[in-house]
């Protein structure tokens, strides 16, 4: 059950991102999943429902993310550049039309993420800044609750547009790190 659940919710994503939320009814996600509309039901009360559970599916998987970063990564260098990949992966899906319809028609689901970044996200920044000046990579003249909060509105700026994120990325990485810190990007 579980198994088809997440291929509802993998077609209904790809669907959403396509078409916009509001122009996905649960009819389009049904036809594009093969499976008749009472077989959504089994699955999900509502279409709300569905979106809850999408939006679940990646604060989840982000956070998870967020936490084995620092485990596996060399050094802060390192974990930025990983969690910028993953960040790029998974803002695809995250379009400005998304993000508009989310505001205005799912704001729970709105505001779920903006705790997530709040709580989750923007610690980790800071944190990994913390890292980088502990290992003397990252200049020591950082403030760290300001280059998480311009890193945060810049995101915000570009996130709908992979290549200008990547080179935000790129600018930012290369703006924090010292001469030492360099030699890992």
């Amino acid at each position: 059950m579980k198994k088809e659940m997440m291929r509802i919710m993998t077609i209904a994503s790809g669907l959403f991102t396509a078409h916009g939320l509001q122009a996905t009814n649960i009819d389009h996600i049904s036809s594009h999943c093969q499976i008749k509309k009472r077989e959504f039901y089994i699955y999900f009360e509502s279409k709300e429902a569905l979106i809850r559970e999408i939006i679940g599916g990646w604060i989840s998987k982000s956070g998870k993310h967020l936490r084995m970063i620092p485990s596996f990564s060399f050094n802060a260098v390192t974990e930025l550049q990983s969690y910028f990949s993953f960040v790029e992966e998974m803002l695809t899906n995250l379009t400005p039309g998304i993000t508009a319809e989310l505001q205005t028609y799912y704001t729970e689901q709105w505001l779920r993420l903006s705790y997530f970044r709040d709580t989750e996200i923007f610690p980790f920044v800071v944190r990994n800044i913390e890292r980088g000046l502990s290992e003397n990579i990252y200049r020591s003249n950082a403030d760290k609750l300001l280059l998480a909060r311009l890193y945060y509105y810049q995101v915000q700026a570009v996130c709908h547009d992979k290549f200008l994120l990547q080179e935000m990325h790129r600018l930012f990485m290369y703006g924090i790190v010292n001469h030492k810190g360099l030699q890992f990007i």
